[in-house]
């Protein structure tokens, strides 16, 4: 079992992955509330497909400064 304490938190940014579902366009934003996978969000504007939400993961923030 893993303890975690708050003091070992780091913060995290919330993610969504978007793909076309006819080409190999992708682009990556910020989490908005009602994000789900294969949630279809818009269209292409490389080639007019249909895109879908692909993925949704966290990421660290990374400090802005080193501790020395």
């Amino acid at each position: 079992m893993a303890i975690s304490s708050d003091s070992s938190k780091q913060p995290l940014i919330t993610k969504t992955l978007i793909k076309c579902m006819s080409c190999d366009y992708s682009i990556e934003r910020d989490f908005q509330e009602g994000d789900f996978v294969p949630k279809l969000v818009g269209t292409c504007p490389k080639d007019g497909g249909k895109l879908y939400i692909a993925g949704i993961y966290a990421i660290k923030l990374q400090p802005q400064q080193a501790k020395r």
